[in-house]
């Protein structure tokens, strides 16, 4: 038993000591962002962002192709006064939910987003819990001048 608590209070030493020696080196590392500039320098010489500010008006907006196939599509109006979406409350539904959206002309909510998956696929005509925030998957799309430009080419045309 003494052999066994000396040789773990030894290891143990060598396990401190070990932790404890660091070494440094004197050369620099240049880090930068897209700036071209240090990242722990102050705010100077940040890319500016010009954002379209006019509120589009759900219904009358060109959507934005999508980014790649299976990319949800951008929400093409503002979100204002629609969100957060709460357990009570999904501005959504009121225009998406298939049977309005056909009178409104604007997209429905697609059938995969009735579906159940933790009740084994089980299609209802309710929306399915885990599809009600929409804004987990949607974001809203914005018009702005990119810092990098993009040569993205969507596969849908």
């Amino acid at each position: 038993m003494k052999k066994l608590l000396i040789s773990s209070a030894l290891i143990a030493g060598f396990i401190f000591t070990g932790c404890q020696t660091t070494t440094t080196s004197n050369k620099e590392v240049k880090v930068t962002g897209i700036r071209e500039a240090n990242l722990n320098a102050d705010s100077q010489n940040l890319p500016e962002l010009k954002l379209n500010t006019t509120q589009p008006i759900p219904g009358k907006v060109k959507k934005q192709p999508a980014s790649f196939v299976t990319a949800p599509p951008m929400i093409p109006h503002s979100v204002e006064g629609m969100v957060p979406i709460t357990k009570n409350n999904n501005m959504c539904l009121n225009c998406h939910m298939p049977q309005a959206a056909k009178s409104l002309g604007v997209t429905p909510i697609p059938p995969s987003h009735f579906v159940d998956n933790f009740e084994g696929g089980k299609k209802s005509s309710k929306l399915a819990g885990s599809r009600y925030n929409c804004t987990l998957c949607h974001a809203p799309q914005a018009m702005v001048d990119p810092v990098i430009e993009n040569k993205f080419e969507s596969l849908r045309k």
